[in-house]
């Protein structure tokens, strides 16, 4: 069984990304899975991720702060740090979208559980689609 540290702040995009920053210093980025998590399917003009980021042993799972339903800051603050991923040699990008009751419930869920239900429900994704 994996830790799953939950880092960030709800609904605080830049908060989130500066402390996700030192994490990411602990994480081989060529085997770096990185899903982006919402509720809203086929609505990304208005939708907000949690961010997934699984290498190894590492699992990092950050509050709803990003994404275009959290604004300017949400959309820039999404797009920064998948780019900077790109970056770095990440090379999975995934989304999954959940059914709102399922996303809501992810906190309340055992960290396994939780993982395995976001895994299970992730698809490829192209990284552009995250570009502010």
């Amino acid at each position: 069984m994996r830790f799953m540290e939950i880092i960030g702040f709800k609904g605080m995009p830049k908060q989130t990304l500066e402390a996700l920053e030192p994490r990411l210093k602990k994480l081989h980025f060529p085997s770096l899975t990185v899903v982006a998590v919402t509720d809203h399917q086929g609505d990304r003009q208005n939708a907000r991720y949690r961010v997934l980021l699984v290498a190894g042993k590492h699992v990092f799972f950050t509050e709803e702060a990003f994404g275009p339903g959290l604004g300017r800051e949400g959309s820039e603050a999404l797009a920064t740090l998948i780019e900077r991923l790109r970056k770095a040699g990440v090379r999975r990008f995934k989304e999954a979208a959940l059914p709102p009751d399922v996303y809501e419930a992810l906190d309340e869920m055992p960290a396994d559980k939780a993982l395995e239900r976001v895994l299970a429900s992730a698809a490829l994704a192209d990284p552009k689609l995250y570009a502010a």
